[in-house]
């Protein structure tokens, strides 16, 4: 069996960083295991709503795990969050891993970075996302959202309230501005010709076998 392990920090990285690489490429897996290591009681019911949302063929693979750790306390928790994740590892099985880049200046972002990167000898793929926070990303991997995948994408995320977010400022945030839903765009008009696309998600392949 194929599995895919999705490893965020909060509940909107997935629905924010993702969802170009998971309409790409759900079939090649067959399981993919959405973990995201914090809870936040405004949030807890949309990522459910949200994945129930998704078209029927990745919805059904689809296995969510929250390790309900408290955001922003990422660095202390780290040795626990880590033994708590590779618990749920079927090391007798292959799976990829898509996951925060080690570049990117949200410090719970960087733990998870930290944590994943353990398991990148025993991956065929390891693949990291670009977010709101990246920092010099860098992309080598440009993926075209189709009209509808983007729609679902821009559905997910107006579901998320910036009133109730966890981030200090509430300034310069992906959810004020939908010219941030596809800022990818950007990466791919600077980088490629040739795309048909009007939306695009950028990741950075670290392994691909």
């Amino acid at each position: 069996m194929k599995k895919l392990y999705i490893v965020t920090a909060h509940i909107d990285d997935f629905e924010c960083s993702a969802y170009g690489y998971l309409f790409k490429h759900h079939k090649e897996y067959d399981k993919i295991v959405l973990v995201i290591a914090s809870k936040w009681k405004f949030k807890d019911n949309i990522i459910l709503q949200n994945l129930k949302e998704l078209p029927d063929e990745i919805e059904s693979k689809i296995q969510y795990i929250n390790l309900g750790y408290e955001a922003r306390k990422f660095n202390t928790d780290f040795d626990k969050m880590k033994d708590d994740f590779y618990k749920e590892i079927d090391w007798n099985e292959d799976f990829d891993i898509l996951t925060h880049d080690s570049n990117d200046a949200h410090t719970d972002h960087k733990v998870l970075s930290d944590i994943s990167m353990g398991l990148y000898k025993y991956v065929s793929k390891y693949i990291t996302m670009y977010s709101p926070s990246s920092v010099n990303f860098g992309p080598n991997y440009f993926v075209g959202l189709s009209d509808e995948a983007y729609q679902y994408k821009k559905k997910a995320l107006d579901k998320y309230d910036i009133q109730k977010e966890q981030s200090y400022s509430k300034k310069g945030y992906y959810l004020q501005s939908e010219d941030h839903y596809n800022i990818g765009k950007s990466y791919v008009l600077e980088n490629c010709v040739n795309t048909n696309s009007n939306y695009y998600e950028v990741y950075k392949i670290l392994k691909w076998m």
